[in-house]
């Protein structure tokens, strides 16, 4: 059982036409986008590049975790004037510290934080500088709930959220990514030896055949089994779907007009 294959020159014009017409009907001038050093972010930087917008490369390090991302700008050519900086350490820090005093904060609730003040700082340079927060989620994250809630969740237009992420790659070598970003083990990056593998206990690889198959195809649980995934990973992966449902909604609200 397999998702289906991409034209992926294809595919990619048409990511590239669509961001070349949001930012002329918005009559935005620059591409706010947080580079991490991750697949996700890399393949936006390219699509966008390849688009010929103007990209601001936000790096967003914690301390010294999370700097990657100069080494993706570097690749890219940009100027150092398109290139910012800032560690976001001490205002996670202080944020952490007054919440502490009223709850206890776990390592998942910090992460959530971090996730939180960099969209902060993505939303304030885009007012400035004219411009749209570029948007990193893929598919594979949406449907797994992967993601942080006005965190890294949030954007003005997110050009590969209809890729799985096994398709994110594809996309990503096509586009000639560096090696090390192929080759990269995909981290949310909020504490030290953090993967999406570890944190969801299987991997893109193994999840998108059964995503796909699952919420695109209509396909049932047992219908999955039936074509010969390990059941055991089919319940672990529909379990993480069905959990996440609710991020997947706008806020519940009552309606009087």
């Amino acid at each position: 059982m397999e998702i289906p294959t991409l034209d992926l020159p294809e595919t990619s014009k048409k990511i590239i036409d669509f961001l070349k017409k949001e930012f002329d009907v918005r009559n935005k001038e620059n591409a706010i986008l947080a580079l991490s050093g991750g697949i996700d972010s890399a393949t936006c930087a390219l699509l966008c590049k390849r688009a010929g917008l103007n990209i601001i490369a936000v790096i967003l390090p914690y301390g010294r975790r999370g700097c990657e991302g100069k080494k993706m700008a570097r690749f890219l050519g940009l100027p150092a004037k398109n290139i910012i900086t800032v560690d976001i350490a001490p205002l996670v820090d202080r944020t952490v510290k007054v919440l502490n005093k009223i709850i206890k904060m776990d390592k998942i609730d910090i992460g959530n934080v971090m996730a939180r003040e960099r969209m902060i700082i993505q939303y304030a340079l885009a007012r400035k500088l004219n411009g749209l927060v570029i948007g990193t989620e893929n598919l594979s994250e949406y449907y797994l709930g992967y993601f942080t809630l006005h965190g890294d969740q949030a954007c003005d237009i997110s050009p590969i959220a209809g890729l799985l992420k096994t398709h994110v790659y594809e996309v990503a070598k096509f586009l000639e990514a560096p090696q090390w970003i192929l080759e990269k083990k995909p981290t949310a990056g909020f504490w030290k030896g953090q993967t999406d593998e570890k944190e969801l206990g299987f991997s893109y690889q193994e999840a998108d055949p059964i995503i796909y198959f699952y919420t695109i195809k209509g396909y049932s649980r047992s219908q999955i089994i039936k074509k010969g995934l390990n059941k055991e990973l089919v319940d672990k992966v529909l379990e993480r779907i069905k959990s996440s449902e609710y991020k997947r909604h706008s806020p519940p609200k009552i309606l009087f007009y």
